[in-house]
């Protein structure tokens, strides 16, 4: 089974473009109540790391395609225009090239261990401060997810050899049935004595040999429904957090180290919840 046909004729995919999404989810998921922040910062770069590589496949599998230029300088300025988006394309290339993402953990009232975006090295956005890293890099996938729908309807035949190869793909496509026999391995004597079937039985026979993108599985990550903030009263762990994060990011405009911010944060955390004296 393959997503191409070779050689001579090629049929382009979004396969390695789905399984990118499937493999930058399987990370982020993990991110969720990991009690190990050395681990989950590993996690955390595979997670950067492969969801940046799901527009470069884009853009390498569907450079040659006719409209696909035009069609992704539109479509991207939606991410461009996006502050979180944005924020984890800077993340990525931190990542990448300066060291590990910082993040402030702590645990809820559950015992669940919380952990949200803090002193990154550009300012958290206002629409990811006070959530959990998890839920942040999930709603960042479903986003990357609804660009590569976008695009398998612009270009439907483009997306999926096995659309590609129904007799709708076949006639948009221009494709040859010689050609296409012959990049599937199919003898050319076998061809030569071809049935005179119709060209949906013929589609139905070709399809066998390509795999199809599960569109369902790409709606499914792009439908993620993202959690509420986190909020003082879930317990004292995730009061201190949240106060450490809001000092950290404060400590922005303050000339303030972030360890400083830190015992701050902490000292007024303690300070709060200390039953008055009488």
């Amino acid at each position: 089974m393959t997503d191409a046909l070779e050689p001579g004729l090629r049929l382009t995919s979004l396969l390695r473009v789905e399984e990118r999404l499937m493999e930058a989810e399987y990370f982020g998921r993990r991110l969720f109540d990991s009690p190990d922040s050395t681990i989950l910062g590993y996690e955390l770069n595979a997670f950067l790391s492969a969801a940046r590589s799901v527009t470069f496949l884009l853009q390498k599998e569907f450079a040659a395609v006719d409209g696909f230029q035009a069609w992704w300088t539109a479509d991207r300025s939606k991410l461009g225009a996006d502050a979180a988006a944005r924020f984890f394309l800077e993340l990525r290339n931190f990542s990448q090239k300066q060291g590990r993402v910082s993040i402030v953990g702590t645990s809820d009232e559950n015992r669940k261990w919380r952990y949200m975006f803090a002193g990154t090295a550009e300012p958290v956005p206002a629409v990811l401060l006070k959530r959990d890293v998890a839920d942040c890099c999930l709603e960042h996938l479903a986003k990357l997810a609804q660009a590569i729908l976008r695009f398998a309807e612009a270009f439907p035949y483009h997306s999926c050899p096995a659309v590609a190869l129904t007799p709708a793909g076949i006639a948009a496509l221009g494709l040859d049935f010689d050609a296409i026999e012959a990049a599937l391995g199919i003898p050319p004597a076998v061809s030569a004595t071809r049935p005179d079937g119709t060209i949906e039985d013929l589609a139905r026979l070709y399809q066998r040999f390509v795999d199809a993108v599960d569109f369902d599985e790409i709606r499914r990550i792009a439908g993620y429904k993202p959690t509420p903030p986190m909020q003082r009263g879930d317990g004292f762990g995730v009061s201190l957090g949240l106060s450490i994060v809001q000092r950290i990011e404060n400590s922005r405009a303050e000339a303030m180290s972030h360890d400083d911010a830190v015992r701050v944060a902490i000292a007024a955390e303690v300070l709060r919840t200390r039953p008055d004296e009488p």
